[in-house]
């Protein structure tokens, strides 16, 4: 190639040419780095999004568990006292149902015998009612149902 004013049809062709490679190439390496700054733009906006992701997503798992650890941890400290409180108030009900009971069976039956209890400071007293009940003192062998021999 020749420099300065091309005189034959093909050297001017061939200069046409360059200059036309000259600036395809000159757009395709300005459109190459373009490209590059855009990609390494999206990457680095898409490892930013994960590691946020990530860092947000592990903050609130992290959060989730410990709550759910806390809640173990108090049900853990709690539960023993709260069994203990159970099986201690099941006792004393079931105590106290079982007094209530048999203080209600003895009035009946002790009504039922004919006997009147009354409560006093200085003790109870049993009175008989003369309808219902009979004392027979002239007994010559020992009763065997009372256990207390009676003489005549």
């Amino acid at each position: 190639m020749k420099i300065g004013n091309p005189t034959r049809l093909s050297e001017k062709l061939n200069a046409e040419l360059d200059t036309i490679r000259a600036e395809h190439v000159a757009s395709i390496s300005s459109q190459l780095k373009s490209f590059r700054i855009d990609l390494k733009n999206i990457v680095g906006a898409a490892q930013r999004t994960i590691a946020s992701d990530t860092r947000r997503f592990q903050a609130e798992t992290a959060s989730l568990f410990e709550t759910r650890l806390n809640s173990i941890r108090l049900w853990l400290t709690i539960s023993p006292w709260l069994i203990t409180g159970i099986v201690l108030t099941g006792s004393a009900s079931m105590m106290a149902a079982s007094y209530f009971w048999t203080v209600h069976l003895t009035r009946s039956e002790l009504t039922e015998l004919g006997l009147t209890r009354i409560e006093r400071p200085e003790g109870t007293w049993l009175i008989l009612d003369p309808s219902k009940t009979r004392l027979i003192p002239t007994c010559a062998k020992p009763d065997s149902r009372l256990g207390i021999p009676f003489s005549s």
